[in-house]
């Protein structure tokens, strides 16, 4: 089978995943140090925009996954070998990789981004035992990989107007040629998987997340799982938690997958070019002409003048109206930064995530400091909800504070 075969065969496995409906399990969370208590809730109205949560479907049933905010510690995926439960494991790296130039098969330039302004590239590095958590036969593909490899999502290559043979250049200096497509589902929403070697080569170098089964003997509930990891990390980690998903319990195997991925964001809110910044670590400068076209500030009800992606703009209104003619108007006491140009790889939620495109802000942050446990009102948490945008008070490492825009591929809060 050629790999337009293996692509056919992708997309026609990718449609019969999304098509699959599975009940959401609970999100299992272990904390040293403290308990959270929670106040969310879920919306018993449907969110206008984005579309209503569904339950996830997975491509690969078999698979748990396991990560750390911030990124894995070293050695900590072959540390939790030792517990008798676990099976078979695979470590993946993720960090973004830049874009400097594409080509299509015929070696006409695609992407042309001038510098010193790149693309970012939501990449992931993986090791051989990476394919045996797919099925057939996209695992051949992942494990027919060359070094300087690659294989774009679905969505990306839409996105990129790429396919087979097209080559991508990165900061580096390093090329990947495209050999196939999965449907994200089966990357993790990635936009790019490459080897490990080949990750290095571009700069992807973070452990972020682990894939792994548990023995046919064993039935732990990720709950267990998660305590029992949380041993294994070292005493400076700087978020001694561990967040598990059982097969089934989130849609896209990848760490911090409450956030929406770069790729969703980038398909909602457009998709810019940047650089970091050679000052301030983990800061970058995007692109001023997306800035005009996509940020801008206005004044919202009970928060004043805030900065956002102009669709947020529209949302949080909207949210904030709705708490006003409830009565709730005293729930938001301040309101903090919506647009903020990062993309820090030691960042708990992720090396890019909502706040560089505009669409994550932080809400009475007084009582909620990150790490502590939330103090959220409660109409407050529902109204955001409801106009499409999610609470972070119960990630692995609390931000009580922070809301963020919510799409189908993250878990449900």
């Amino acid at each position: 089978m050629d790999f337009d075969d293996l692509t056919r065969t992708a997309l026609i496995r990718g449609a019969i995943a999304f098509a699959v409906v599975l009940v959401v399990g609970s999100t299992a969370v272990f904390t040293s140090g403290h308990l959270r208590a929670g106040s969310g809730v879920q919306p018993s109205t449907t969110p206008v925009s984005p579309s209503p949560v569904q339950p996830p479907a997975t491509g690969t049933p078999e698979a748990w996954l396991a990560w750390v905010p911030g990124g894995l510690p070293d050695g900590f995926g072959s540390s939790i070998t030792a517990i008798p439960a676990i099976g078979a494991t695979t470590t993946a790296t993720a960090d973004i990789a830049w874009l400097t130039g594409s080509s299509d098969a015929r070696g006409r330039p695609v992407d042309q981004p001038v510098a010193p302004y790149m693309i970012p590239i939501d990449t992931t590095g993986v090791e051989p035992g990476f394919a045996s958590f797919l099925p057939q036969p996209e695992r051949r593909l992942v494990a027919g990989l060359d070094p300087r490899q690659g294989i774009l999502s679905e969505s990306a290559a839409k996105l990129r107007h790429l396919g087979v043979g097209s080559t991508l250049t990165f900061s580096t200096g390093n090329d990947v040629t495209i050999v196939g497509t999965l449907p994200d589902v089966l990357m993790g929403s990635y936009e790019l998987l490459v080897d490990r070697a080949t990750a290095r080569g571009i700069g992807v170098t973070h452990e972020r997340y682990i894939l792994f089964q548990v023995r046919p003997a064993a039935h732990p509930t990720a709950p267990e799982l998660a305590q029992r990891f949380v041993p294994y990390l070292p005493i400076d980690v700087p978020y001694p938690v561990v967040e598990v998903r059982a097969p089934g319990e989130t849609k896209y195997l990848r760490a911090n997958d409450r956030e929406a991925p770069p790729i969703v964001l980038k398909e909602r809110f457009g998709e810019f070019q940047a650089h970091p910044d050679p000052i301030k670590a983990g800061a970058i400068t995007i692109d001023p002409a997306w800035v005009q076209t996509h940020i801008a500030s206005e004044n919202v009800p009970l928060l004043h003048t805030v900065t956002c992606d102009t669709a947020v703009l529209d949302l949080l209104r909207r949210a904030m109206n709705q708490l006003q003619s409830g009565g709730h108007a005293s729930d938001v006491s301040s309101a903090g930064t919506c647009y903020d140009p990062v993309a820090d790889p030691t960042d708990p939620d992720g090396p890019l995530t909502a706040k560089a495109f505009g669409a994550a802000i932080e809400l009475n942050r007084g009582t909620n400091q990150p790490g502590t446990s939330p103090e959220q009102p409660k109409a407050l948490i529902a109204a955001m909800a409801r106009w499409g945008i999610g609470w972070a008070g119960h990630d692995a490492y609390p931000q009580g504070a922070l809301f963020r825009y919510r799409a189908l591929s993250v878990t449900q809060d």
